[in-house]
């Protein structure tokens, strides 16, 4: 198959694929699921029909010596199996052989003693006794005594080497013949004795002050027994019943003792393993069985062994007994409620190290013996779903009756019913001579023997039989399969049969298991294999089942399609090679380092297979057929079938790619092994070491795997001398397809730069530099941040700062060759925008350059004009960078061209507003400068004072006004200019406004709504309906009379009255004196504003004011006050005479007022000509656009009604004074 692109979502669809099949494979039923029943007894043939359960693989003879040691025997002869050490054992009255079955003429011998053995076990040592070299105890027993021997075994070929070491510990037997021998896994040594009772030698390393080193212990004797003589008890033997065996269950802490009248005593070890307690003894095994089960006869029912049932194998069934009919009768310590409830089982189950007493020792089912009964069994093997019954077939050999699970049959009616049951395939064996025991040597056990993959070790075990040993086989459907297509000439129908009795998707993964195999196949057996898969795999098609009918196939857009059975096959076989190693921990953490915890053995065994099924798949085109629906006949089903070998064949390649990455993972992880990942990730950041430990194997081939195992080669690279083989070259060597052509490069690049760092020669070094960077620029697209900050630190280290800015810069605009940030950045940067990751990437990058600079400042301004000027976004993160040292000038020196454009950009700031107005002003853009000027007045996000914001308004009306006539102002329309200078003249008069507003404020000491004119300018309105009208401040509202031209006169002087009349009235002030001061200045500033400062208004009310206070008013007082406000004489005498000329129309025209206002008028005319005379500009005028002037004329006209209306009231002072004033006035003019 050529190599695939396929996607990583396409990966992780066939990792999901593959783990759907590991998990189908584990679903299968334990022994305890499948015997719901009360009792049972279905059995199958296998296909062929003389297939065999298990199969004798060879025969092995008795050494010819140990046939001359049995001629000699004079009394007994006892033999059994050690599986443990690869040994039979054989005693001839008081000689022990232990014979290697494995190498035919290998025996030792034992004759160390005189007495008959009448039995041996084998059982571990107690911890801290022996010497390290004993890994098992040797139990032997004779009536006198029983001692024990130390048991040296190194495991090697051909069975190992056996040492026996001699222990001095042995303890008295007292006359009782021990029946059987067990031990515990803690080193504990049980054993059942003939007299019923059962025992147990204890011993430890010496002896003691008041005890001795090794003692028997009666386990099921009473208090009492201690204290009768042993002739006695020797005596009572008679009267007991023998003990037959003991079985130990080490999880449950439980020990089984079988008795000689089929009843079986239960005792408890206790939590820890150390105590002793009987629980119950089964005294009516038989009656409860044929209770259960109405064709077993119960009465006088004989067991002849009891196999502990493995917590692993059943959550519920503890013990099965086996009768020497061949029935099996299974025995449960949970009580019936709990077995209903599989997860209370489930619960109590799991505790694997401590055990809680059983208070149920219960029958709960009965399967009856497979074949014809009455033939009496001898010898039995149950274990691992797997049960051997030795019977006797002739005079001189044995028929080994073998059944195991028919996983097919069950997982067949698994689908159909609710709860399956047992079903069983069932055949005969033939060995040689007596059957004397029966064990397991070797091997894997499978609870689904379908789960099977070429390098699992099939199951042997061995017969021992007084003729020698029998090694026998145990055939799994694969093997089925074997013999069917190893036939000279393949039988269609019995291949149909074993098609449609495990399905045609089993069939195939059968297939490629035999295609795949580690031995070498028989031509014709891969040549019908190969048929097989090719010719009868089927097709894929459009599923036709129901929705919810169970189905192995896709979905696609046209309908689901179910894809064929060599798919489905290729799928299954994978799930099955991968899965001892898939959902293991690649990598752990050990302290600061990590190491690998796979089993670097198994992971060795499951590349292999997966290497020789890369081959076979790529190898052979027809896993996509060339014609996409060659199949179909009319054009409808042509389409169809081409949408299902399309979704066929693009799951073959997800499937395919899986299969490569898996092996070179493999590939990888013994690479870490031999480079010393420990070592190398010690340097590792701690975050970065945290999130790989615990990294699975299924991790790495797909999800996330690519960039853990990038990081860990990157850490390998970092670690490896220099001058050793490029790591890279190894990587795209071994694991081509994991590690992409970037990251081949990355590895070699900081190779380059590890040598540069060691080079003796600047040349070099620099060669290498420049090696480096190519490399790394052609990839920097794909360098993340960390990669990148580690690659420019070392540039930096080699003092190549060029690299540094030229790498951060590539990796930048890779990263973003459309330039999606800047646009990005120009949007306003808006929040949860998709386009912040590049942004973000950019700025980064960036970073990496400034830091540099930061670790090397102060930096030279030639450094910072010879870093690239075409990356906008960069040029604006190294401004940023230099106003946040506080560098302006520096940023003005660079001579950078977009300077402008960076202090126009958001987010304002005031710095940046002051430099860009500077820098208008440095290059003569007056207008631009006052623009940006009026902006920074008028921001209500600066934080500014109200002086500063008047300070900028005059700034810009300065610069407006020398734009005038500049080289710049050409590029701005007359009117615009002037309508900019009004409206900035009119924002300064709010201004000023607002600036006594505040001043006032601070005055009452309302510092709160003081700091609110800071924050930006009011308009008139606002002044006026928030501060002055709400805080009575009248001064401020004459003055927004003035700027907003108000027109209300009555409002206008109904606020002079209060105003001047507050004045007036305040105790602390001088009166008329005051009010005159407060008139001239408040006039200064409003006039000539006729809607703010009507001078009639205010001259009458000041009029009344002198009268109100005639003691404190002065000659001229009134006129003076109107000087002082910078009013010109002529305004001042249009208005005293309006004034006069209403109050000589109304009744009072003679009155005090009138005579007042003439006064003022005669001492108005009188201080002008005086004015005139010493040709000076009057007093308090600085405008020339006020220059004073007098309508003489009009001056003479009102005295000389003056003079008449003085008169008429008989006040010749004024007469007199206007006479005079009216005498001069002629006299000049």
């Amino acid at each position: 198959m050529a190599s695939s692109t396929t996607t990583e979502a396409a990966l992780e669809q066939a990792a999901q694929l593959v783990e759907s099949k590991q998990q189908s494979d584990a679903k299968f039923p334990e022994i305890s699921e499948l015997l719901h029943a009360s009792s049972s007894c279905e059995y199958e043939a296998g296909i062929p029909p003389d297939w065999q359960v298990v199969r004798k693989q060879r025969a092995v003879g008795l050494p010819d010596a140990l046939f001359e040691q049995y001629d000699l025997l004079e009394c007994r002869c006892f033999m059994g199996l050690f599986p443990e050490i690869g040994r039979a054992w054989i005693t001839v009255d008081h000689r022990l052989f232990l014979w290697n079955y494995e190498d035919e003429e290998d025996f030792y011998t034992f004759e160390g003693q005189e007495q008959v053995i009448v039995s041996v076990g084998l059982v571990r040592p107690q911890r801290g006794v022996f010497v390290d070299d004993v890994k098992h105890v040797l139990v032997v027993a004779t009536p006198l005594e029983v001692f024990l021997l130390g048991v040296g075994y190194r495991a090697g070929p051909r069975g190992g080497d056996v040492t026996l070491y001699a222990t001095q510990i042995s303890v008295a037997a007292d006359g009782v013949a021990m029946t059987s021998i067990a031990g515990t896994a803690d080193g504990r040594i049980l054993m059942a004795g003939n007299d019923g009772a059962l025992y147990e030698l204890q011993y430890r390393a010496a002896d003691g002050w008041l005890s001795r080193r090794a003692r028997k212990v009666n386990l099921t004797a009473g208090v009492l027994s201690y204290f009768v003589p042993t002739f006695l008890s020797a005596a009572a033997r008679g009267t007991v019943t023998a003990a037959v065996s003991v079985v130990v269950d080490d999880v449950r802490r439980l020990a089984y003792v079988l008795q000689q009248d089929a009843a079986i005593r239960v005792f408890w070890l206790g939590a820890d393993g150390s105590a002793f307690e009987h629980v119950m003894t089964h005294r009516s095994v038989g009656a409860a069985a044929a209770l259960l089960c109405p064709q077993f006869e119960g009465a006088g029912v004989e067991l002849i062994s009891l196999h502990v049932i493995p917590v692993n194998e059943s959550r519920s069934l503890a013990l099965v007994a086996v009768t020497s009919g061949g029935a099996r009768i299974y025995f449960s310590t949970v009580g019936r409620a709990q077995r209903l409830h599989s997860t209370v089982v489930a619960a109590a189950a799991s505790k694997t190290t401590v055990s809680e007493k059983p208070a149920v020792f219960d029958v709960v089912h009965v399967r009856l013996a497979p074949g014809s009964p009455g033939t009496r069994v001898h010898a039995a093997y149950c274990g691992g779903s797997t049960t051997l019954l030795a019977r006797a077939a002739g005079e001189d050999h044995d028929a080994i009756v073998g059944a195991a699970p028919a996983s097919a049959q069950i997982l067949a009616r698994a689908a159909r019913q609710p709860r399956a049951s047992l079903v069983e395939l069932a055949a005969e064996a033939r060995v040689e001579g007596r059957t004397w025991a029966l064990a397991e040597i070797g091997g894997q056990t499978m609870r689904n023997d379908l789960a099977t993959v070429d390098v699992v070790p099939q199951r042997r075990f061995a017969s021992l039989t007084n003729a020698g040993v029998t090694v026998l086989e145990q055939q799994r459907p694969l093997d089925m399969l074997r013999a069917l297509l190893s036939q000279p000439t393949v039988r269609d129908a019995e291949l149909r049969a074993f098609v449609s009795t495990y399905g045609l998707d089993e069939a195939c993964a059968m297939c490629y298991a035999l295609l795949c195999a580690d031995d070498t196949q028989p031509m014709r057996v891969d040549a019908a294999a190969r048929r097989l898969l090719f010719e009868h795999g089927g097709i894929p098609r459009a599923a036709e089942a129901p929705a919810f009918a169970p189905t192995s196939g896709t979905e696609q857009s046209g309908g689901r399609v179910e894809l064929s059975g060599r798919h489905n096959g290729l799928a299954m076989y994978l799930a099955r090679v991968l899965q001892p190693v898939w959902t293991q921990s690649a990598l752990a953490a050990d302290g600061a380092q990590l190491r690998v915890v796979l089993n670097m053995q198994v992971l060795a065994g499951v590349q292999r297979r997966l290497q020789r099924l890369q081959r076979f798949v790529a190898s052979d085109q027809r896993f996509v057929p060339d014609q996409l629906g060659s199949f179909a006949a009319t054009a409808a089903q042509t389409a169809d079938s081409a949408r299902c070998w399309q979704a066929e064949a693009a799951s073959l390649a997800a499937l395919y790619d899986l299969l490569v990455r898996a092996i070179e993972v493999a590939s990888f992880a013994d690479l870490l092994c031999e480079l010393n990942l420990p070592a190398a990730s010690a340097a590792m950041p701690p975050d970065q070491r945290q999130q790989l430990a615990g990294a699975t194997f299924a991790r790495l081939v797909c999800g996330s795997g690519r960039s853990v195992c990038r990081d860990l080669a990157l850490a390998l690279v970092h670690a490896q001398p220099v001058g050793s083989s490029a790591l890279s070259d190894v990587l795209g060597a071994r694991c081509a397809g994991m590690f992409s052509a970037a990251d081949v490069a990355l590895c070699r690049a900081l190779e380059h730069l590890r040598a540069a760092a060691e080079a003796d020669e600047d040349a070099a070094a620099a060669t290498l530099a420049r090696d480096a960077l190519e490399l790394l620029a052609g990839i920097a697209a794909s360098l993340s941040i960390q990669q990148l900050r580690d690659a420019c630190a070392a540039f930096e280290k080699l003092n190549r700062l060029s690299c540094v800015w030229t790498l951060a810069l590539a990796c930048a605009t890779q990263s973003d060759p459309r330039d999606t940030a800047v646009a990005f950045w120009g949007d306003g940067a808006p929040a949860g925008d998709e386009r912040e990751a590049l942004y973000r990437r950019r700025m980064d990058c960036y970073s990496v350059v400034l830091d540099m600079l930061d670790r090397r400042w102060p930096v030279d301004i030639h450094v910072l004009q010879q870093l690239p000027r075409e990356d906008a976004l960069f040029q604006f993160a190294l401004f940023d960078w230099l106003l946040a040292r506080d560098q302006s000038s520096m940023l003005f020196r660079m001579h950078a061209p977009l300077v402008e454009q960076y202090l126009l950009i958001e987010p304002r700031t005031l710095e940046k507003g002051d430099m860009l107005w500077h820098f208008y002003v440095q290059s003569s853009q007056y207008y631009n400068a006052a623009l940006v000027q009026q902006q920074l007045a008028c921001a209500s996000d600066l934080d500014l004072m109200l002086t500063k914001r008047i300070e900028y308004l005059s700034l810009a009306i300065t610069n407006a006004k020398t734009s005038v006539g500049s080289a710049s102002a050409g590029a701005v329309p007359a009117d615009e200019l002037g309508l900019m200078v009004r409206e900035t003249e009119d924002l300064l008069d709010v201004a000023q406004v607002q600036l006594m507003i505040q001043q006032q404020l601070e005055q009452q000491q309302n510092n709160e709504a003081a700091r609110d004119l800071d924050r930006r300018i009011y308009t008139v309105t606002e002044l006026y309906d928030r501060f002055a009208e709400p805080l009575r401040l009248w001064d401020a509202m004459l003055l927004i009379f003035k700027a907003s031209n108000h027109d209300d006169a009555q409002m206008v002087e109904d606020v002079w009255q209060v105003l001047l009349r507050s004045v007036l009235d305040d105790q602390q002030s001088t009166g008329l004196l005051a009010v005159s001061s407060k008139v001239s200045q408040l006039g200064s500033r409003l006039y000539p504003s006729a809607s703010a400062f009507p001078l009639v208004v205010v001259a009458r009310i000041l009029v009344d004011l002198s009268l109100e206070r005639a003691a404190e008013y002065s000659r001229g007082l009134i006129f003076n006050t109107f000087v002082q406000a910078q009013v010109p004489h002529g305004a001042i005498f249009d208005a005293l005479n309006k004034l006069y000329s209403q109050r000589a129309s109304s009744s009072q025209g003679c009155s005090e007022f009138a005579a007042l206002v003439a006064r003022e008028v005669s001492l108005l005319a009188a201080d002008w000509i005086d004015s005139q005379a010493s040709s000076e500009q009057p007093r308090g005028l600085c405008d020339e656009k006020l220059a004073d002037s007098l309508p003489v004329m009009d001056v003479d006209t009102a005295l000389s009604q003056y003079i008449i209306n003085a008169t008429l009231s008989n006040n010749q002072e004024l007469k007199s004074a206007l006479q005079h004033v009216q005498d001069r006035l002629r006299q000049i003019f």
